[in-house]
């Protein structure tokens, strides 16, 4: 398969890695996550107030742990799969495609919605009640939180479905969001910063899925993916790498990263060597970049078509992929984790990675402990039916991966 990859400064692709993965037997973990895992948010456990759009579901959620320890879970609030803000603005048909695929009727929801959060200073045993982080009169959606070492967490994401975007054009698609707070996420800035407009992207309406990634030299980076302007490729999505330098206030469009197919859900973090690797949906496409995000490795895949990938690196250099599964009879929330930075990836499948729950639709998000495990939040359905939004879950458990990198093992979310 062809691929095109367009750099910002009109440089040719570097080259590449080849990508791979090593099958290695008995990696499974032992422990089964139903009996481990637990729920932060859902039914009958800690549900945010009634609000005009709140239908029941909880999902799209971020995790996070401050400088003080306090662990921090950011997540959208609203009625379906999507929640697109009433009376809809969208074309009937788009409206009448979404009823087919499971969206209810007779909705009442002025402004979509909202992103909330909820805090625990004890280690994920108790949560705070939700609270409001942002609510724009557009659907919010796909939180990402980035704790920064002076104390600020810096909350991504994007809006979609709203009356207007801030051009005042209609905004079917998407709108990145930045906002911060400065007292351990108990109060959040009021006005958000729209990434797009502060970095100059030419993109119609892109949306980070986050989170952002603090690099060695105390920037941070965010990957986001959406459309081109027609003439720029704009029949397939596309990544658009963005960097600050100053705690998230302001922005610049680093590069921008295409194929011949759709790129999404598009995440990168640093390596140990200093070196960037991003990964994407939905065909597990990775790049390299060793000046920064400037200039990007022809893509390499290795296997695995997979969903909502995100990224982590350890104290021991291990880089851990946490993602959704596309495989045959292997679906659910699982991981991969390399020891080469992403060039070999260690799964107990050439297609499909670790499980981590089975019964879970995916989009995990995950934060890494003092102890060195991984902190993770993810939701068990995707809320496309009207029922499975009423009744979504938040879950939270931990997940480690073995010393000798032979596999994994799961662990109750708290000691």
């Amino acid at each position: 398969m062809k691929y095109i990859v367009f750099l910002l400064l009109g440089l040719s692709a570097l080259p590449g890695f080849c990508a791979s993965v090593k099958v290695v037997e008995g990696g499974e973990a032992a422990g089964n996550a139903a009996d481990l895992r637990r729920v932060v948010i859902g039914p009958g456990v800690n549900e945010p107030e009634a609000f005009p759009g709140f239908g029941g579901s909880v999902a799209w959620a971020g995790v996070a742990r401050s400088k003080r320890g306090t662990l921090l879970v950011a997540f959208n609030a609203g009625y379906w799969h999507v929640s697109p803000p009433t009376p809809y603005v969208m074309p009937e048909a788009k409206v009448e495609y979404y009823r087919q695929l499971g969206m209810p009727r007779d909705v009442v929801a002025p402004t979509g919605g909202r992103i909330m959060f909820v805090r625990s200073e004890d280690g994920g045993k108790t949560w705070s009640k939700p609270q409001t982080l942002a609510d724009t009169p557009a659907d919010d959606r796909q939180a990402g939180l980035l704790a920064l070492p002076d104390g600020t967490i810096l909350a991504s994401f994007f809006t979609s479905f709203g009356e207007v975007d801030p051009w005042g054009d209609p905004a079917y698609f998407s709108h990145t969001m930045i906002v911060r707070s400065f007292d351990d996420g108990r109060t959040w800035e009021k006005r958000p910063r729209l990434l797009q407009k502060q970095s100059g992207s030419p993109f119609n309406g892109e949306g980070a899925d986050g989170p952002g990634v603090l690099r060695k030299d105390g920037s941070i980076l965010l990957t986001a993916y959406g459309y081109l302007p027609a003439g720029e490729n704009n029949k397939h999505t596309a990544v658009g790498v963005y960097e600050s330098k100053n705690r998230g206030r302001t922005w610049k469009l680093l590069s921008i990263v295409k194929a011949d197919h759709n790129l999404e859900e598009a995440h990168a973090v640093e390596l140990p060597d200093g070196r960037l690797v991003m990964i994407a949906r939905p065909e597990g496409d990775m790049w390299w970049s060793r000046d920064g995000g400037r200039n990007w490795t022809a893509p390499e895949t290795f296997g695995m078509r997979i969903y909502a990938p995100t990224l982590y690196v350890l104290r021991d250099g291990t880089l851990v992929c946490l993602h959704g599964s596309y495989a045959p009879g292997h679906g659910g929330l699982r991981v991969i984790f390399s020891t080469d930075g992403g060039a070999t990836w260690i799964a107990p499948a050439k297609d499909h990675g670790f499980l981590v729950d089975g019964d879970a639709y995916g989009y995990g998000a995950g934060t890494i402990l003092p102890d060195g495990s991984l902190y993770i939040i993810y939701q068990n359905t995707g809320s496309h039916h009207t029922d499975d939004a009423k009744n979504n879950r938040l879950l939270s458990l931990r997940l480690r991966v073995r010393a000798d990198h032979s596999g994994i093992d799961l662990l109750p979310p708290v000691n």
